[in-house]
């Protein structure tokens, strides 16, 4: 079972094709999509995984609203392996607080890293990222108006060989814990890396290739010339 959490709102930047290009590459699997105002499937079950896409800012402290009751039950699962992919600024809500600078508001978050997040609606980065996860290349796209502060060299997700961390000052990427994985990257981050898509599933006990893996790849190599190419601005 995979679930798909509150995707009519966290959806931001294609993240809703993260969800498509599973079912395309797990076509037996059950998907189950909970909205914001359901009790998650995964209070009373364990999927297999949880997908998680970026928000608005104010859809985010909804999300951190409805998940801070569940605080314990989301360490269980963390705990036991069930695998998470939190995208976009989806993953922010793991960290210690936000400070949202635009709107000066202050909220403290689900607290599973020891980290803080700085979101100034004033101040957007877009770029690219290319780098490496446990072993497999990821290439993907940035574009927030938020970043990320404190060490996570115990548990950053990637590490970025072009373009930054979770904040420009760091090389080091997202955030990790067991299998839950936060990260800012965009694409969506599924379709662009097919080596990426069978790494996350077999994670999650699913053996399969990526759908269209043929094209994929092609797609995949050539955006890896590119952003390896010196000339290509990040």
């Amino acid at each position: 079972m995979i679930e798909i959490l509150f995707g009519e709102v966290c959806n931001l930047y294609g993240d809703s094709q993260n969800e498509v290009y599973l079912k395309q590459t797990l076509p037996a699997a059950e998907f189950i999509d909970t909205a914001i105002t359901d009790e998650p499937y995964f209070v009373n079950n364990t999927p297999q995984m949880i997908l998680l896409g970026g928000m608005s800012e104010h859809t985010q402290r909804r999300v951190i609203e409805k998940l801070l009751p569940l605080k314990s039950r989301i360490e269980e699962l963390i705990a036991s392996g069930t695998v998470f992919l939190c995208t976009g600024n989806a993953g922010e809500i793991f960290t210690k607080h936000i400070s949202y600078v635009t709107e000066n508001i202050e909220t403290d978050a689900l607290g599973i890293f020891d980290l803080t997040v700085k979101t100034d609606w004033f101040k957007r980065y877009n770029g690219k990222v290319l780098g490496t996860a446990d072993g497999v290349t990821v290439t993907a796209f940035r574009s927030s108006f938020s970043f990320i502060y404190g060490d996570n060299s115990d548990c950053y997700f990637l590490k970025a060989e072009r373009g930054c961390g979770i904040n420009p000052d760091t090389k080091l990427e997202g955030m990790r814990k067991n299998n839950l994985i936060c990260t800012s990257l965009l694409g969506p981050l599924l379709p662009l890396n097919p080596l990426f898509t069978e790494y996350l599933i077999k994670l999650a006990g699913f053996d399969a290739p990526a759908a269209f893996r043929d094209a994929a790849m092609d797609a995949y190599e050539q955006r890896l010339k590119e952003f390896r190419d010196p000339k290509t601005v990040f």
